[in-house]
């Protein structure tokens, strides 16, 4: 249940020291009373951390000075629960995987090869692949996370 005294704020970041920022954040504010209630720090939004605060943010407030942390996202309106919701349950790798589509491996004995999609385990979140550059084409199955797609098939 959303409380309508609070607000969610967007604030910037150094890029990869979103959580970070939010773990010093959340220590600081506790010791000072600043009013956040929450802090998310979403995957998909390099360079940002969404906070919830039953108080107006104050980048000069000392409480909120936190290294990495680079100001408060302006905008006309607030931003509400329900375009944060998408950030609460991400979307599996798998759904955006399709056969046939080019990838690179980006962990395991095959890191840096690139491969083929020919099957894709949803329910197992695993994707059969052949390699490119091998000279016979031996099936590899990885799990989803450990591929990078490089080339979507063309319809």
């Amino acid at each position: 249940m959303e409380n309508n005294e609070n607000s969610i704020y967007a604030l910037k970041t150094s890029a990869g020291q979103e959580r970070n920022v939010a773990r010093l954040l959340a220590r600081k504010s506790q010791d000072s009373g600043v009013g956040i209630c929450s802090i998310l720090v979403p995957e998909s939004l390099k360079g940002y951390i969404l906070v919830e605060s039953s108080t107006k943010i104050d980048m000069r407030n000392p409480a909120i000075k936190v290294p990495h942390l680079r100001g408060i996202v302006e905008g006309d309106k607030d931003i509400t629960f329900e375009e944060v919701k998408k950030f609460l349950k991400p979307e599996p790798i798998i759904s955006s995987i399709q056969k046939g589509s080019i990838v690179e491996l980006v962990s395991g004995p095959f890191k840096g090869e690139r491969a083929k999609v020919v099957r894709i385990d949803e329910s197992r979140e695993e994707v059969v692949l052949e390699l490119i550059e091998a000279a016979v084409p031996i099936p590899v199955t990885v799990k989803a996370d450990q591929i990078r797609i490089i080339q979507k098939e063309a319809d």
